[in-house]
């Protein structure tokens, strides 16, 4: 009988569901992969795409000569992350009102807020695949850094964009 991990699970084994070949059952019934043929392939693309659009070590502040670290601009992304989630949890959990911290008409300016953030950085978002596809950018993930990022994702993929430029030169 064969026997084999499925994702994160213990051992599948054959039942009567199952067909003859146990490893045509497994890949159609198993999104995660199996023990037999784990997920290799998607890490390799994601390496495939690391090392052709490395990430840089500075980035440039523009329009002037500064540049700050890579992990800085990382550590503001981050950031940007948890301010929008304390926005939405601000805006819309309703528990700032209940023990009298936010009024309620500061809430719906919360809502209000995170409803323009998030069609403003939709909009980011369709210019920054428009950008990937012309440079040869893996759009889906241009256009994941744009939402979730606004400018910072732009500018991030614009980054990525120059400096593949370079090294083709």
């Amino acid at each position: 009988m064969y026997a084999s991990t499925i994702g994160f699970g213990k051992p599948f084994k054959q039942s009567a569901f199952a067909s003859r070949n146990m490893r045509n059952t497994l890949y159609s019934f198993c999104p995660f992969g199996t023990s037999a043929r784990p997920l290799r392939p998607l890490t390799l693309v994601k390496a495939s795409i690391d090392d052709q659009w490395p990430a840089p070590s500075s980035y440039k502040i523009w329009p002037t000569d500064i540049s700050i670290n890579s992990g800085v601009y990382n550590f503001a992304q981050g950031a940007e992350l948890v301010v929008y989630a304390a926005l939405v949890d601000a805006g819309f959990s309703g528990d700032w009102s209940r023990i009298g911290v936010l009024t309620r008409d500061q809430e719906v300016l919360a809502q209000q807020a995170w409803w323009f953030i998030l069609v403003a950085h939709s909009v980011v978002a369709a210019i920054t695949v428009g950008y990937a596809l012309r440079q040869g950018y893996p759009p889906l993930e241009a256009g994941f850094r744009g939402l979730l990022f606004g400018t910072l994702g732009l500018y991030d993929v614009y980054v990525r964009c120059q400096s593949k430029a370079v090294q083709r030169n």
